[in-house]
């Protein structure tokens, strides 16, 4: 049955594929019906199904992979936007961005955690700690810290936001490393565990600060150094 009217089909269509992502009919990583499929489930041709896609692909919701279908990157235009900048020369811009939302989101933590989050988070620095000199296992676990710090602020926005920027985060640890030892920022990181479980928020945000700043501080030797 067609779900829009054919004098705005282009409109409604790209409104209604919006609303599947934003609603989380469709999550961030989930392949969206094919062409022949949206045709159907909206009543419009292939030009106007296509129209639509493009303009989430350009804003960075969708990501068309060929031979694979079109994924969902983002649930907004906002996140789809920050996703996309992976860039050495704009990694940098990335992590400012990502660095705010940090120390916002342990801020709200303090106030927020549960005894789950606070579980997640002395797993993952666990984890951490536990990687030596294992790059991708320290990357997998010291990005699960930071991403359960931003859960427990429990707000989905905030969430979101953080969520678009994985690709860049990722993209972080491979861009600075050995520029510093893992260990420079363990006691940082385990200052902001217990800060968050104290609630004590003007150490969990000195805590935040101060490992972020050691990662931007590695983002700019590398953009330096033109890697």
């Amino acid at each position: 049955m067609a779900v829009v009217q054919r004098e705005t089909a282009y409109q409604q269509s790209l409104d209604w594929l919006r609303e599947r992502i934003e609603c989380g009919d469709w999550a961030v990583g989930d392949r969206i019906p094919t062409e022949p499929d949206l045709m159907t489930a909206l009543g419009v041709g292939r030009n106007t199904v296509r129209e639509a896609i493009k303009t989430l692909t350009s804003t960075g919701i969708l990501e068309i992979r060929r031979g694979s279908g079109t994924f969902v990157r983002a649930r907004t235009d906002i996140g789809g936007l920050l996703g996309r900048a992976v860039d050495p020369a704009e990694l940098l811009h990335v992590f400012e961005v990502r660095r705010a939302l940090e120390v916002e989101a342990i801020t709200l933590a303090c106030d927020r955690r549960t005894t789950d989050d606070l579980a997640r988070m002395r797993a993952s620095l666990a984890g951490r700690d536990a990687a030596g000199t294992d790059e991708t296992a320290f990357a997998h676990h010291d990005l699960e810290f930071h991403l359960a710090i931003v859960a427990a602020a429990h707000n989905p926005v905030l969430t979101d936001l953080i969520g678009a920027l994985l690709e860049p985060m990722r993209a972080t640890y491979a861009f600075t490393e050995g520029v510093h030892s893992h260990d420079l920022a363990a006691d940082q990181h385990r200052a902001a565990l217990h800060a968050v479980d104290a609630r004590d928020s003007d150490a969990a945000i000195a805590a935040a600060r101060g490992y972020l700043d050691l990662t931007l501080d590695a983002v700019h030797i590398r953009t330096r150094q033109g890697r």
